[in-house]
């Protein structure tokens, strides 16, 4: 969830009653080259009709959330009791660590507010924090109780954060033997420098990739001196093919001049390189360059292009005769659609026909890509894509439209797609489906999944729309979770309880109390 369009703090477009539309529009649009994006998106566009007439487009009406929101606007979309109803389960966890890369500890304590702290103090929270370099945010977390894992110090070095990484090892933190390669890879020498006297152990062969990746040549001759030639060592065959991939991607602008050094040294013309390569926004002048050092195009490269949406690198190895065998093309469909990645589509369907797109219809449902699905349908037909499992991975992806537009084309639905939609996490889908009689199911799977992700809200809008609460589900809640339970899951053991769940369930079978 990297964006929302913009709204007035009243839910409006633009101000109903604001100051005259005084301002020229060469004055609107030097101030706005003043303010950062959101503030336009957020509130200058708000002032007057003729500023939101002015900043209409896409650049002025999308607000990043990675990037610091207005705390007031924010506020207003995010603090309400319901904020998160539309929001899937992936969606819901990606806002605090979006909020957390902003750096605005404001903000955070409106989602902390919210009531859900377990989704707010992640380590994946931490480490978003430490690889964005907000300082002020670690250390708020910290204070907060937020656990945190190895993801933090990497993050860090990898982004170049020196400062971050000296807290986060000050307050506590292990020092992980890969965070001198993850400098390396972020392309910090002095970083790197800086860790590797801090651990002389490091990781040599993640080392070696980062160097190799993010490097300049002569950091990479040296280093592969200091940490291999002069003590008469060597990488292991595999870990020598990956720095050779990591090389083939590097950004650095003499990446070709350090593909030559390595292979004059004895390094492998891995396959890995052009696999590597294909993902690059150049990768078909990669590939074109590798191939006439001598490596080889496979059907592993033209699923790594198709899955960027790299379409002159997926051309590239067609045309130099890389053939997919059924299971390949599938593979490289698949990719493709969960990007949404239509123009990658046309190319496989070009050179496979339908039975290579069999299986895209629904990865691109489970994102939400109204838009792949659409073309699918034209391009597979019914049959394929109008489909009862299409339209479970749509409820999985949190999209209302998609679902109404399968729904409206008559694609089929059953009680697993109300499971799927339980799990997926929108309240507003679960009740979409709720409405338009989606049938619930006998079973107990929309509360099973809804409790596997702890998802207590889920469980309170399952009951509201009148699925019948199973009485085993306090006991599987106990199984699940185990010793766990009070500590990961309080709120929804207390909930499940309050619902009217057996408690004879749980003393009749103690022993699983101990799982």
């Amino acid at each position: 969830m990297p964006q929302q369009h913009a709204r007035g703090a009243c839910g409006t477009a633009a101000a109903a009653t604001g100051p005259p539309d005084i301002w020229l529009p060469e004055l609107l649009q030097l101030l706005a080259g003043s303010l950062p994006p959101t503030e336009v998106a957020c509130v200058l566009r708000l002032t007057s009709r003729a500023a939101a007439a002015q900043f209409r487009g896409p650049l002025h009406t999308t607000i990043r959330l990675s990037h610091p929101v207005p705390h007031r606007e924010f506020a207003w979309r995010w603090g309400r009791p319901g904020a998160m109803r539309g929001l899937s389960q992936s969606r819901r966890r990606q806002l605090p660590c979006l909020t957390a890369r902003s750096g605005s500890l404001a903000n955070l304590e409106v989602l902390l507010a919210g009531g859900d702290r377990g989704m707010v103090l992640q380590d994946r929270v931490y480490d978003a924090a430490a690889a964005a370099g907000q300082l002020e945010v670690c250390r708020w977390l910290h204070l907060q109780g937020c656990p945190r894992g190895a993801g933090a110090l990497l993050g860090a070095a990898r982004g170049g954060h020196q400062a971050v990484c000296e807290w986060l090892l000050a307050s506590g933190c292990a020092l992980d033997r890969r965070a001198a390669g993850e400098a390396a890879g972020g392309g910090h020498v002095g970083l790197m420098q800086g860790l590797l006297r801090a651990d002389p152990s490091p990781d040599v062969p993640a080392l070696a990739r980062g160097v190799a990746e993010g490097c300049e040549l002569h950091t990479l001759q040296r280093l592969h001196d200091t940490l291999l030639d002069s003590v008469g060592a060597e990488l292991a065959l595999e870990d020598r093919g990956l720095v050779v991939a990591a090389t083939a991607a590097s950004p650095t602008p003499d990446w070709r001049a350090k593909v030559e050094w390595l292979a004059a040294r004895g390094y492998p013309r891995s396959d890995l390189a052009c696999q590597a390569a294909a993902r690059r926004p150049d990768g078909a002048a990669r590939l074109g360059w590798l191939r006439q050092q001598g490596y080889g195009l496979t059907p592993a490269v033209a699923e790594e292009a198709a899955g960027a949406g790299n379409v002159g690198a997926l051309e590239l190895a067609l045309a130099a005769g890389v053939v997919l065998d059924a299971a390949a093309a599938r593979r490289a469909a698949r990719r493709a659609a969960e990007g949404g990645h239509l123009a990658a589509l046309r190319v496989l369907l070009r050179a496979g026909g339908p039975s290579a797109l069999r299986c895209a219809a629904p990865a691109a449902a489970e994102q939400g890509h109204l838009g792949a699905v659409e073309w699918l349908l034209g391009a597979l037909g019914a049959t394929e894509v109008l489909t009862a499992g299409v339209f479970a991975a749509a409820a999985r992806s949190g999209s209302v439209e998609l679902l109404a537009w399968l729904r409206a084309r008559g694609c089929p639905w059953s009680a697993r797609v109300f499971a799927a939609a339980a799990e997926g996490g929108s309240e507003e889908q679960l009740e979409w489906l709720a409405e338009a009689g989606c049938p619930m199911g006998a079973d107990d799977e929309p509360y099973v999944r809804a409790l596997i992700n702890r998802d207590l809200a889920m469980l309170r809008c399952l009951k509201r729309l009148g699925c019948p609460l199973p009485a085993c589900l306090l006991r599987l809640a106990v199984v699940f979770f185990g010793t766990r339970a009070i500590s990961s899951a309080g709120g929804v053991l207390c909930w499940l309880l309050a619902a009217g769940c057996s408690v004879a369930e749980v003393r009749r079978q103690p022993q699983q109390w101990l799982l």
